[in-house]
């Protein structure tokens, strides 16, 4: 199809939406709604008691009712529903006698087993109603790359596809209808202010008491702004235990949270091997922190082969980003060997000469403060000079700019050269091995089944190829609205961290 037809389905399916609205198909749902009761329940006891022990017992509850929401396939098809159900029982076991409300928990905890062995009506529902569409009369809509996989695993047999909004938005199928699962607030506010089809119903628990449809986010400074309506069609069982102390409230964000406190470091500046860095939370129980260099390698796979393995802008990366990561080190150092291998018998006359122009700067930044370095360099013309904390690493070559090295060695009294020269042939060798190590990751990508890593977050390239080996594809799950100081050479090493455990 040309793209001016595919322009002119776009203009005729948000005529459509927009003057026929889209529905919400409200299912009768007694076990989740009982669930919802006392996770709220548990909720006001967070609200007067402050967090703390409650954390994990709340991140598991939470979890599952995201996944009761997003996920209406049967059990079998939903394994770790059952698994998050005996999760959450096994917080409730440890915090009895530990708190004063032994009701509440043993209320969350018959509501969480219930739930997990429970068949979801709102599954049922949605698989007749595809049934009724036929397979090439619409497409299912999915929350997450993980619930699209586990969504389309269950829906095999119907041959209706089941995407994401980002894939239906690119694919634009030619069908009729869009079946979403979960509430409109859940998507971005494109799915129905630039719809891809003329149909949107989403499937939702009568319980979820938000039915709001999300809108552009410049509508309100938009005179005249299109507001799209919403009929509402009720199914099933509505008689729901209601919590009335919770009653019509909907917190936040339905999906768990990470916890951040308050920060940890000293409000300073970082020191000549420190640097400011957020903390992100990564699938498998992992975490980095990400200072603010310039970029970072990451894997897309929705690239065709031989394009998957690329740099993002560190600014870029977001929550469903995954980035490549080398285990026990950062793959600057380790790229920093490589380098120096390359050049046979120069290279240790190019690392001493790295080491002592680096250590110079350390020195000189150890007596004069941070503002004051940049200032002086400014004054050089150094137009680079607030990365001068930055240049101290050992993995970075050098400035990216002649001038500005040269007035940096300058700077350090320092002669020009061999310094430059070395160092110069060393960024040669830098970006040669950075290009070797590229195709070896390209060509482990394009012989793995990457629906592995969509499915769990994660993919340990442990393929035995040196530079290869250690490496992991890591899902970004969250990231701190903070900095805190860390010692440079830390920043971007994996370690392991739960925090995230109930993001996935």
């Amino acid at each position: 199809m040309s793209r001016i037809a595919n322009l002119n389905r776009r203009y005729a399916a948000a005529a459509s939406v927009a003057l026929n609205g889209v529905a919400i198909i409200a299912v009768g749902d007694p076990t989740g709604a009982r669930l919802n009761a006392a996770v709220r329940r548990l909720l006001l006891a967070i609200r007067d008691d402050g967090p703390g022990a409650w954390d994990d017992l709340l991140g598991a509850a939470k979890a599952l009712r995201w996944r009761l929401i997003t996920q209406p396939q049967p059990a079998s098809f939903n394994p770790l529903l059952v698994e998050m159900g005996e999760e959450v029982r096994r917080q409730v076991s440890r915090l009895r006698g530990a708190v004063a409300d032994d009701e509440m928990l043993e209320e969350l905890a018959a509501a969480a087993q219930v739930a997990s062995e429970t068949v979801s009506p709102i599954g049922a529902v949605l698989a007749r109603s595809i049934k009724e569409a036929g397979p090439s009369g619409c497409v299912v809509v999915a929350a997450s790359k993980p619930a699209q996989m586990a969504l389309a695993t269950w829906l095999s047999d119907f041959d209706t596809p089941v995407l994401t909004v980002g894939e239906l938005d690119r694919s634009q199928p030619d069908v009729g209808q869009a079946f979403v699962v979960g509430p409109p607030r859940f998507y971005r506010s494109s799915l129905v202010t630039a719809p891809v089809l003329n149909v949107v119903k989403f499937f939702m628990p009568a319980w979820f008491s938000d039915r709001s449809i999300p809108r552009s986010p410049i509508a309100a400074y938009a005179d005249g702004a299109i507001r799209i309506g919403a009929a509402v069609f009720v199914e099933g069982d509505i008689s729901e235990p209601v919590n009335a102390d919770g009653e019509g409230e909907v917190e936040e964000d339905f999906l768990p949270q990470p916890s951040w406190g308050g920060r940890k470091s000293a409000e300073r500046l970082p020191g000549p091997d420190e640097v400011a860095a957020r903390k992100v939370l990564l699938s498998g129980n992992l975490a980095i922190y990400l200072d603010d260099g310039d970029r970072i390698r990451a894997l897309d796979p929705e690239q065709p082969p031989g394009e998957r393995v690329v740099y993002t802008e560190v600014n870029a990366v977001r929550p469903g980003t995954y980035l490549l990561l080398r285990q026990g080190e950062t793959e600057r150092g380790a790229l920093y060997r490589t380098a120096l291998a390359l050049l046979t018998s120069k290279g240790p006359a190019v690392d001493a000469a790295q080491k002592a122009w680096k250590e110079a700067l350390a020195r000189r930044l150890g007596l004069i403060s941070f503002p004051e370095a940049v200032r002086e360099l400014r004054a050089r013309g150094v137009r680079t000079a607030d990365r001068v904390r930055a240049w101290t690493d050992p993995a970075l070559m050098r400035p990216a700019k002649d001038e500005d090295f040269d007035a940096l060695l300058g700077w350090l009294e320092i002669p020009v050269q061999p310094t430059f020269g070395l160092a110069t042939m060393l960024r040669r060798a830098h970006h040669q091995a950075s290009a070797n190590l590229r195709d070896q990751l390209e060509k482990a990508v394009s012989e793995a089944d990457l629906s592995t890593m969509e499915r769990h977050g994660h993919w340990r390239l442990d393929i035995g190829q040196e530079g290869v080996r250690g490496l992991l594809a890591t899902r970004v799950l969250a990231i701190s609205p903070q900095t805190e100081i860390v010692l440079r050479h830390d920043a971007r090493v994996p370690f392991e961290d739960r925090s995230g455990q109930w993001l996935e």
